[in-house]
């Protein structure tokens, strides 16, 4: 793929000065050669590593154990986490997640499946959607940014429910918009997808796209009638219908549901600063800062006062705002929480981007004279971007923080793809290409986001506890397991069997609460632990090497069998014993 043939493709308004629409056949290749590009990048980007490493704490190994425990007992209504009533989240996720396992194995590819297919949907949905309202140009770019954003490509690769959420609000923002502008059954693909998104995440994923056209038609002075435009009364039938069985056989079966699930997982989280997560009000706006780099520092020098006005850009600027805006409201906060604002920004700075590089194309209707003066800072940026990074490896060893060191190789990687990629498009931009400059930016940030998948692959020993359960299993089959102070969220999946948890309850509260064995798995006391870590069957305990220095004197013979970062798994056996 050349450079040149990337963002130079005909635009939508260039494409009847030039006569492409008396070609429909060069139209639809090219049409078909963009999407290509775009899914490919997606690929490239999103699933590469994705299955080299281990499930990382807390999240990963979370979800995948609910996954896994859904195939093992058989209950796809109740989700449960080590064996006991979870129900934090809809189920969806769990769902999707359970049939990746059934279909390719318990394996992190596999677990990690459902995020990156929903970035790659939520790209692809992007580049449809701004395809159908601008132009080629923009689509591809739009879908780019996206892709390259580094908070959206790292979070296709975690194993969440916040890609999910991202996909499927993303699928019905597009889709009310483009119902706005056509009719037709736009509204209903709208309504099916925030039934997913409250299937995946509660309420959530009804109220982003509801309150964001809502908040659009209020600005276009269009909001009277909208219940009638937009079917809105079959519309919500529509939903219920999809989503109320499950809530209404989990009710049933767990009589408690109603009042953890939605007084205190959505009324709490939102109202009650110290419930959960609590943060300041201007939280994401670093965030999102951070996780659009490089595109974000182009924003404040976008003359969007010289477009041509199209109610699409108002609609991506009215969601952007609004989603920013509810979870900024909200008491709780999460970096990966406002995911779903960040396609309508994508689009937005797509379309700023595209009329600054070729700013008369907007205007006239006739393609434009390349003009990056504006992008041309964007290379040494880069540049400059990647001399840091090669500067903190070299300064590793000086930082507390064990995660340089861990990543060092692949900083020199990212330095040395950042510096290089900065010069060649400096160049570009410099000589007025900026189609070529654009497509070396992107290519400069896949590249980059690539070597640094291999940081992934360096820290997963501070990150993830797979190795040592892995260990556990091969070494201790038959075990009762025990975690100390903390539950090892590995540990269940990569063994499958139930933890014995000592100490707080943690995230298990509900469940343990909820079990009629809890009284076995659940110990309060040191005393407990060591009543069952002396009788005779094999048993190991994992716990911080702190602690282990700690108990030692009172737990007798035993052998170390597994040990990453601050975790020792002990195995009360002598060495012989445990190698039998």
């Amino acid at each position: 793929m050349s450079s040149r043939s990337v963002f130079n493709a005909e635009s939508g308004a260039a494409r009847s000065a030039s006569g492409l629409e008396r070609e429909p056949s060069r139209w639809l290749a090219q049409d078909a050669f963009a999407t290509r590009a775009v899914i490919a990048l997606g690929v490239v980007v999103f699933f590469f590593h994705l299955g080299s490493y281990g499930l990382w704490e807390p999240d990963e190994a979370r979800y995948a154990e609910i996954g896994r425990e859904m195939l093992a007992l058989g209950n796809f209504i109740v989700p449960h986490l080590n064996y006991v009533p979870y129900i934090e989240k809809p189920p969806l996720l769990y769902w999707l997640t359970a049939l990746c396992f059934k279909m390719f194995g318990l394996n992190e590819l596999a677990a990690r499946l459902v995020p990156a297919l929903s970035g790659l949907g939520t790209v692809t949905a992007t580049f449809f959607f701004v395809r159908r309202t601008f132009d080629r140009r923009r689509a591809m770019l739009a879908a780019a940014i996206l892709t390259t954003a580094p908070i959206f490509a790292v979070m296709a690769q975690v194993l969440t429910t916040d890609m999910l959420l991202t996909a499927m609000t993303t699928v019905a923002l597009y889709a009310l918009f483009i119902h706005y502008l056509d009719g037709g059954w736009w509204c209903w693909i709208a309504y099916f997808a925030m039934a997913a998104a409250t299937l995946t995440k509660g309420p959530v994923g009804m109220a982003l796209p509801v309150a964001s056209m809502a908040v659009f038609l209020w600005w276009e002075g269009e909001l009277r009638g909208a219940i009638r435009r937009f079917h809105a009364l079959a519309g919500f039938l529509v939903m219920v219908a999809i989503v109320a069985p499950w809530f209404v056989a989990i009710s049933l079966k767990e009589p408690g549901f109603v009042d953890f699930y939605f007084v205190g997982e959505y009324l709490k989280r939102a109202l009650v600063p110290s419930y959960s997560h609590e943060e300041p009000f201007y939280y994401y706006v670093p965030v999102i800062v951070g996780g659009l780099l490089p595109w974000s520092v182009l924003v404040p020098f976008l003359t969007w006062r010289r477009m041509s006005p199209n109610p699409a850009r108002r609609y991506c600027f009215a969601a952007s705002a609004t989603i920013i805006g509810l979870f900024s409201l909200a008491s709780a906060k999460l970096i990966p929480y406002v995911l779903p604002a960040f396609p309508p920004l994508a689009v937005l700075i797509a379309d700023g981007v595209a009329s600054c590089a070729w700013p008369d194309e907007e205007l006239s209707g006739r393609p434009g004279a390349p003009d990056s003066r504006i992008l041309k800072e964007v290379g040494p940026l880069i540049s400059l971007t990647g001399v840091g990074a090669i500067l903190v490896a070299i300064l590793a060893p000086m930082f507390r923080s064990p995660y340089p060191m861990a990543v060092r190789p692949a900083l020199y990687g990212i330095g040395a793809v950042a510096v290089a990629g900065g010069a060649a498009m400096t160049f570009a931009f410099l000589m007025r290409k900026p189609g070529a400059g654009l497509t070396l930016l992107v290519l400069t940030l896949a590249g980059a986001l690539l070597v640094g998948s291999w940081a992934r692959l360096e820290a997963e020993p501070l990150r993830s506890y797979a190795q040592l359960s892995r260990e556990v299993a091969r070494r201790a089959p038959d075990a009762t397991l025990i975690c100390y102070r903390r539950y090892v969220q590995s540990l269940p999946f990569y063994t499958h069997r139930r933890v014995i948890l000592v100490g707080p309850e943690t995230e298990l509260t509900y469940g343990a609460h909820h079990s009629k064995d809890a009284a076995g798995y659940f110990l309060k006391t040191d005393a407990q632990m060591l009543r069952l870590w002396s009788q005779p069957r094999p048993t190991v305990l994992v716990i911080d090497a702190s602690d282990l220095a700690r108990l030692k004197p009172k737990l007798g013979a035993f052998t170390v069998i597994g040990s990453e970062h601050t975790k020792r798994a002990v195995l009360n056996r002598d060495e012989r014993l445990a190698g039998n």
